[in-house]
């Protein structure tokens, strides 16, 4: 009997437990995205957002149809919901793990004189040189992600994409607003995979030689990172919540390869102590960098 009752409690703590604790990936749904801009992208940006979330691996998506039974269910309301597997509990969204919220607030664009083909283009002409510019497009956008359980915002920030396009001359430049609509939709990505899951290292190799956890979408080639070395948990003392780790650098790597699933480094700086498999990275910042370059005088 005592081997029976272990058993059940085990099946129902596992049971019970968040999808992602069981090596399941979190589901992510886009719950609303608005277009400030009068443009009608949002249906677009929302798709995007979609694809560029499933290409990370690291989440499943909620299709649309499913994310509109649960506004149904909810009546579309934005707080106070109520879930229907968890009676009573306000602040939960049933089936989903995170919410994206997010504002297309503005897309411009703008004429950017190009003298130097102003310059060509009027070479061999009898009549006067052309007027040639590109046309740099640029998108503003807010996003917010929540935990969905609870309602805690996990992730904002202000997103600015800007294009630049081909030289045109003695016409106007076009705005290829798909890719600037991509570029933004690949950050709100980014930006939620490395909030929930950060960039770590996965390998070290024989050679001395990094492989990080992270590929194609989150990781640019030639980028300088700076390793960190992760330590004692920050407690607020008031509410005993984490809000942060005590982190020491052990030095700067660079992006060599990067494939769709993971990247490949190879440290730019001298490491005292060789950094462990799992140790944080992120991208290093300008403060960074300097302090780096003033070791190596």
């Amino acid at each position: 009997m005592r081997v029976f009752f272990a058993c059940l409690l085990a099946w129902f703590t596992l049971s019970s437990a968040p999808a992602f604790a069981q090596g399941k990936r979190p589901v992510v749904a886009i719950y609303e995205i608005e277009d400030l801009s009068g443009n009608n992208l949002a249906p677009q940006f929302s798709t995007m957002i979609e694809t560029a979330i499933t290409g990370t691996n690291k989440f499943r998506v909620m299709e649309r149809s499913g994310m509109n039974k649960l506004l149904r269910e909810q009546g579309g309301a934005k707080a106070g919901l109520l879930t229907t597997n968890r009676p009573g509990k306000v602040g939960g969204f049933e089936g989903a793990d995170y919410l994206v919220y997010g504002t297309i607030t503005t897309i411009s664009a703008k004429q950017k004189s190009n003298f130097g083909a102003s310059l060509l283009g009027g070479l061999g002409n009898n009549g006067p040189s052309p007027n040639c510019s590109n046309t740099v497009a640029s998108l503003e956008a807010d996003i917010k992600i929540t935990d969905a359980n609870t309602g805690e915002v996990r992730y904002a920030t202000r997103i600015s994409e800007v294009q630049k396009g081909s030289t045109s001359c003695g016409t106007a430049g076009q705005i290829d607003t798909a890719a600037l609509l991509r570029g933004a939709a690949d950050k709100v990505a980014t930006g939620l995979v490395i909030t929930i899951y950060p960039i770590q290292i996965a390998a070290v190799q024989p050679d001395g030689s990094f492989v990080l956890n992270y590929g194609a979408g989150a990781i640019t080639p030639g980028a300088i990172m700076t390793v960190f070395q992760k330590g004692e948990s920050i407690v607020d003392p008031a509410t005993g919540e984490v809000i942060g780790n005590n982190e020491t650098p052990f030095g700067q790597i660079q992006i060599t390869d990067v494939q769709p699933r993971f990247s490949k480094a190879v440290p730019v700086s001298n490491f005292a102590v060789m950094p462990p498999v799992g140790s944080i990275v992120r991208v290093a910042t300008q403060a960074e960098l300097s302090s780096a370059k003033k070791k190596k005088r």
